[in-house]
């Protein structure tokens, strides 16, 4: 069977600025097709935007297509040209397998896989050769039978990660990420684990992953990481669990295993704040392996929100949380939300004082974004106004809130970031720090204008 797994390109911001990493969860499905025998193909728009209108569809029988909430409009362009052509056209994510019906009411999908797709995917591909038709037997799947969606058991989630082949990276062209910087390093993704306990009301990951934390092993995880050092050339290793810190246990061997064989990388993940309260230790030992910046959300100063969120968390923990990075040489990046349901303009600006109190090196502001699977979703979605997907992109109000209107929220959006970078002398030498490790010229500045206020 000839198989092509795609990522569709990206838009909004992504786009404008250029950032791109290798999309890990297609990689991850063709290495396990590849070890079951297949020979799959994958193909990334994000960074082959010139082959987009070239591919040659008619030369697959099956066409799988990952994609989130934003890029869900770019998977059904591609989707229909690869059905009119006689392709059998599978799409899984974290955007499709909650809005399945959406997607098969489409009539340009023949399958939604639900949550993880390794193994789903195989079975689903044995019985499209099998030709018998019967698919309600594969568990994690969604397609349409006389006129009617039928959606089978979820599969449950694989407890052993170990047992999944590194992902798939020979099949791309590797070089083609490396516009992507952490200071002057070349840097890639790596996942450790998957699952996240935490159940924030405006994230999915619980819900497509599950509430139960899995972690690969540390020897895993140190044999993915020599393979990008000495296979792949890569000096910087961005961990983009949901919670890389989870285990502080974990990230120690981790870090003990990063000196030990002498990897020369830089790194960084995401936390949380009483983790890293907590786990003082852990963070003196990743710096000795070469950690150094660690992403925080903490999201809010106002506790009625914070309890909205679902975050188990203060305005206290958070301070000291920023206090113990800088302490220990970290660079910290620390999310922002702003508009939570109660929340009025004064609310707002008073969030925007508190990220320019704790002054970190990166504050990433994001409105309230109600994304399909989440509890927030399923709170709002009688009031969503902007329908159109692509908006879904935490920079846009898409649903009416009680205190705030649309284009308010958009200028303190707006203006959280205007102030916060150019609040003192550190704060735009962070900026053109990004600007100028990034390269970002006149014309990514106008892409970046464009597709923020136009998408």
């Amino acid at each position: 069977m000839r198989i092509l797994l795609i990522n569709p390109p990206n838009t909004g911001i992504l786009k404008a600025v250029g950032l791109h990493f290798p999309p890990l969860g297609l990689l991850s499905l063709a290495a396990y097709l590849e070890r079951e025998g297949y020979h799959p193909e994958v193909k990334d728009l994000c960074v082959d935007r010139e082959s987009k209108g070239d591919i040659r569809f008619r030369d697959y029988d099956l066409v799988g297509i990952g994609t989130d909430t934003t890029r869900f409009y770019n998977a059904l362009k591609i989707a229909k040209r690869a059905r009119k052509e006689g392709c059998t056209v599978i799409m899984g994510g974290p955007h499709p397998c909650f809005v399945d019906e959406e997607v098969l009411n489409t009539g340009r999908v023949d399958f939604v896989v639900h949550g993880e797709g390794e193994v789903t995917l195989h079975e689903l591909l044995g019985e499209l050769q099998n030709e018998r038709g019967d698919f309600s037997h594969i568990k994690g799947i969604s397609f349409v039978r006389n006129g009617h969606i039928v959606r089978t058991p979820r599969r449950e989630f694989i407890q052993d990660l170990d047992q999944l082949p590194l992902p798939a990276r020979h099949l791309i062209d590797m070089d083609d990420y490396r516009k992507t910087k952490f200071g002057d390093r070349d840097i890639t993704p790596v996942i450790s684990s998957r699952g996240c306990p935490s159940n924030c009301s405006f994230c999915s990951s619980s819900t497509f992953f599950g509430r139960k934390w899995r972690s690969r092993s540390v020897s895993s995880i140190l044999q993915e990481i020599e393979e990008l050092v000495h296979r792949y050339g890569f000096n910087a290793i961005a961990f983009v669990d949901d919670n890389f810190t989870l285990s502080p246990e974990k990230v120690m061997e981790l870090s003990e295993g990063i000196i030990e064989r002498k990897f020369d990388i830089w790194w960084w993940n995401f936390s949380r704040a009483d983790t890293i309260v907590k786990n003082e230790p852990m963070l003196r030992k990743m710096r000795m392996a070469g950690a150094k910046t660690i992403y925080i959300g903490v999201e809010s100063p106002h506790r009625q929100s914070l309890e909205e969120f679902g975050k188990r968390s203060d305005i206290g923990m958070a301070e000291r949380a920023v206090e113990v990075l800088k302490r220990n040489g970290f660079e910290v990046f620390a999310s922002y939300i702003l508009g939570g349901l109660g929340e009025t303009p004064e609310a707002v600006n008073e969030t925007i004082r508190w990220a320019k109190k704790l002054d970190t090196n990166v504050a990433q502001f994001s409105i309230l974004t109600p994304y399909p699977g989440t509890a927030l979703y399923e709170k709002v979605k009688g009031r969503l106004f902007r329908r159109p997907w692509t908006f879904y992109d935490a920079q846009h109000l898409v649903f009416k809130h009680d205190h705030i209107s649309f284009v308010r929220l958009q200028w303190l959006l707006l203006k959280a970031n205007l102030l916060y970078y150019m609040r003192s002398r550190k704060g735009r030498k962070d900026v053109f720090g990004l600007i100028k490790r990034h390269r970002l010229g006149v014309g990514t500045l106008l892409r970046f204008i464009k597709e923020y206020f136009i998408g």
